[in-house]
C-alpha cells in the first residue's frame, strides 16, 4: 500500500515552527475552558506540570475535566510542607490523577548534610541547588514522557518575567506550553476554587524561589 504524500498527512497543530503569534491572538478572549479543549483536542501527548501551590488545584480541576488520565508531573524536591504533602494525598484520590513523581537523585536530608541547608539566592551555591533539587528531575520528567504540549498554570499578574509570555509559547524539551489561565488573575482564580468547592493548600514552600514571585528557573530553560 502506497504511503500518502506529505501534503496529504494531517498536520500537527504544536510544534516548535507553529505559528503562536496567530493562536495566542485567536485565543486572546477565550475561555480557559475553551483553551483547554482545543489544546487537548489537537496535541498528541499533552503532560501536566505542576507544583501543589496555592490555586494551582483551580488548574488541576481544569486539565483533569478535560482529560482526566492526562499525565501529571510533580518533582517532590523533598522540601515540602507536611500540608503539601498532605494536599497531595487528597487531590490524587479526589482527582484520581495519573500522578508521575520525580525526585532529585540527591535528598533532602543528604544536600542538608553535604551543603548546610538552603544556600542564600543570586549565589552559585542557589543556582546548583536549584538545577540539582527541580531542573534536572523536570529535565527527567521531560525526557521520559515525551510531551509535545505542556500545560502550566502560570498567569500574567503573577511576576514581570510571565507578564511578557502568553497562553501559547515555546518551552524546551521542543513543547509548546500552553497556559490557559493566563489572562485571569489571582481574584479570579480564587473564585473559581470557591465556586467549585476546591480544597486548597495553604501552607506552602518552594526552596528554588525563596520570594512569592521570585522565578524558579523552569520557564527559563531553553
Amino acid at each position: 500500500m502506497a504511503s500518502k504524500p506529505i501534503s496529504a498527512l494531517p498536520q500537527r497543530t504544536f510544534h516548535h515552527g507553529a505559528d503562536l503569534e496567530a493562536l495566542n491572538q485567536r485565543f486572546r478572549d477565550a475561555k480557559p475552558s475553551e483553551i483547554m479543549r482545543f489544546t487537548i483536542e489537537q496535541a498528541e501527548n499533552p503532560v501536566v506540570f505542576t507544583n501543589f501551590r496555592p490555586l494551582a488545584v483551580a488548574f488541576l480541576h481544569l486539565v483533569t475535566r478535560a482529560k482526566p488520565d492526562i499525565p501529571v508531573i510533580w518533582v517532590d524536591h523533598g522540601y515540602n510542607t507536611p500540608e503539601t504533602y498532605r494536599h497531595i494525598e487528597r487531590l490524587i484520590k479526589d482527582f484520581d490523577l495519573n500522578l508521575h513523581t520525580y525526585s532529585p537523585k540527591m535528598s533532602a536530608a543528604h544536600y542538608n548534610a553535604v551543603y548546610g541547608g538552603i544556600p542564600p539566592l543570586d549565589t552559585p551555591e542557589h543556582d546548583f541547588f536549584s538545577r540539582t533539587v527541580k531542573l534536572e528531575p523536570f529535565n527527567r520528567a521531560m525526557q521520559d514522557l515525551k510531551p509535545d504540549v505542556w500545560l502550566n498554570g502560570i498567569r500574567h499578574d503573577q511576576n514581570a518575567h510571565r507578564k511578557n509570555l502568553d497562553v501559547f509559547t515555546r518551552g524546551n524539551h521542543g513543547t509548546i506550553r500552553v497556559a490557559p489561565m493566563f489572562h485571569l488573575r489571582e481574584i479570579d482564580v480564587e473564585e473559581y476554587v470557591y465556586e467549585n468547592e476546591l480544597p486548597d493548600n495553604d501552607v506552602y514552600f518552594d526552596p528554588t524561589k525563596g520570594e512569592e514571585h521570585r522565578e524558579c528557573g523552569l520557564l527559563l530553560e531553553k
